[in-house]
């Protein structure tokens, strides 16, 4: 089974995001560009549950 490389956004090669992931992936990168590391952290936690939950 081969293995795929993450691109720069983290998403593995040839990979989609839903849109939940994607705008949990937005939050998340515009929290940490304003230096909110609460809401980054958040961010982090909601998209692991996200994850679990929905793949």
């Amino acid at each position: 089974m081969p293995i795929q490389a993450s691109g720069s956004d983290g998403v593995a090669a040839g990979a989609t995001c839903c849109a939940q992931c994607a705008e949990i992936k937005q939050k998340r990168y515009e929290a940490v560009r304003q230096g909110d590391r609460p809401r980054a952290e958040a961010m982090a936690t909601a998209m692991g549950r996200h994850q679990r939950a929905a793949h």
